[in-house]
């Protein structure tokens, strides 16, 4: 069988690694304002650095030409499907963004799309160097049973993640997070609580978690209580992890960002998704630096929803000096418009990430946090222990880490293209 067999019937929009304009005749990147050149020898080098991607959510991550197909299936004409599949570049807060993330991905409906769309997602992480991959999506009032989308779900998973074996040759380990969203009912996060312990239960189940998302800044944690305390009861007992978006948004209903990250813990959550606020409050911070709290980060998504400014002004380079068990995730592959690959290098060249042992403990974080089980984590670590130790032994990478990633690159790096 061919390498790529695996891969044959999926075609990804991959996007360059670096955008240039004028004489190299590709289109202007629309967020050239926030974005820096970074070198090729970098881009290469970030490429094949073993990640984790812990904070990935299916629809938003479906690339934009399957989802056209998918309108089209679901009954979209064809000036319909060019009008609603339009995704912004920048978004003015979390509410916006969402505003199009439940027209876009939403049409991931029936099973065999879901099946096809995460074929298509572990096939681009694949491509990157993706060892964990952690799915996440909501699963109720789709267009099948909730019981048909999940084995869809966990059916791709593993062609996918065997596929990948075959065509790269490494081991990914890959999961799904049954997810429940904040605007949604009480009724509707307990039950879609429920189905997350009881599917899980299957032989063979690759559900490892539960998750509340979406709209942090209208709806309160305590409005879904009940559904966190029932993963807390009966999910935790059986393996399942517990994360929750929380401090995403500098407000949550009444609450501070700070105080929904701590309503969140307080509730059970093993893990915090994006969870920026926390650097807001000392007590927070020195809980989260003792309890090694893992924190999911998804700086650009953070950027794009403009809960910061700008990649120089994300509290991540605070947050690793500060020693906090942060792991880097896109959040949202195609929404975002963005691979772990190009977020890397642009967190680099705004000098957030500037040495390669903190690039590498970033992969690490997200190892040890991932909602693996202890052999899987295990050899997980080691897998990824023995892709660094190739990549420093090769002399051009060497070179590379040297010369850009060693803490005392110069200050101005634009245009040094070696």
């Amino acid at each position: 069988m061919p390498l790529n067999a695996g891969f044959q019937t999926i075609q990804l929009p991959f996007a360059p690694l670096l955008v240039f304009s004028g004489r190299h005749g590709r289109k202007r990147d629309p967020n050239a304002d926030l974005k820096e050149p970074v070198p090729l020898a970098v881009q290469r080098l970030f490429n094949a650095v073993p990640k984790t991607e812990l904070h990935l959510h299916l629809g938003g991550s479906t690339p934009l030409p399957l989802l056209r197909q998918f309108m089209k299936e679901n009954g979209l004409s064809r000036k319909e499907v060019s009008k609603v599949a339009k995704v912004s570049d920048r978004f003015v807060d979390l509410d916006d963004f969402l505003t199009t993330y439940y027209k876009v991905p939403a049409h991931v409906k029936t099973p065999d799309q879901f099946y096809r769309a995460t074929r298509a997602v572990v096939a681009e992480a694949a491509a990157e160097n993706v060892r964990v991959l952690e799915v996440r999506t909501s699963i109720l009032k789709k267009g099948g049973a909730p019981e048909a989308i999940v084995a869809a779900v966990e059916r791709a998973l593993k062609d996918g993640l065997q596929a990948a074996k075959v065509h790269y040759g490494f081991e990914m380990l890959g999961s799904l997070i049954i997810l429940a969203q904040r605007a949604g009912t009480p009724e509707d996060s307990l039950e879609s609580a429920r189905l997350a312990v009881e599917l899980s239960r299957k032989p063979g189940s690759l559900i490892r978690g539960f998750d509340l998302a979406g709209s942090e800044g209208q709806h309160s944690v305590d409005k879904h209580a009940a559904a966190l305390r029932y993963i807390q009861t009966y999910g935790k007992p059986q393996g399942l992890g517990l994360t929750v978006h929380a401090g995403e948004t500098p407000m949550s209903d009444q609450l501070s960002g700070v105080d929904s990250i701590k309503k969140a813990l307080a509730l059970g959550a093993d893990r915090i998704g994006h969870g920026i606020q926390l650097m807001q409050d000392p007590e927070l911070l020195a809980y989260s630096q003792v309890a090694r709290l893992p924190i999911e980060l998804c700086p650009w998504s953070n950027v794009q929803i403009q809960a910061v400014k700008g990649y120089g002004d994300h509290p991540l380079k605070e947050m690793l000096s500060k020693g906090l068990n942060v792991s880097l995730s896109t959040d949202n592959r195609m929404m975002s418009k963005i691979t772990l690959t190009e977020q890397l290098g642009q967190l680099w060249a705004h000098h957030q990430v500037t040495s390669w042992d903190e690039i590498k403990q970033l992969t690490r974080n997200g190892v040890n946090a991932a909602f693996l089980t202890p052999m899987e984590k295990t050899r997980a670590l080691k897998n990824v222990e023995a892709a660094f130790a190739a990549i420093e032994q090769n002399p051009l990478n060497q070179r590379t880490i040297a010369r850009y990633l060693n803490n005392n690159a110069p200050k101005k790096r634009l245009n040094q293209f070696a």
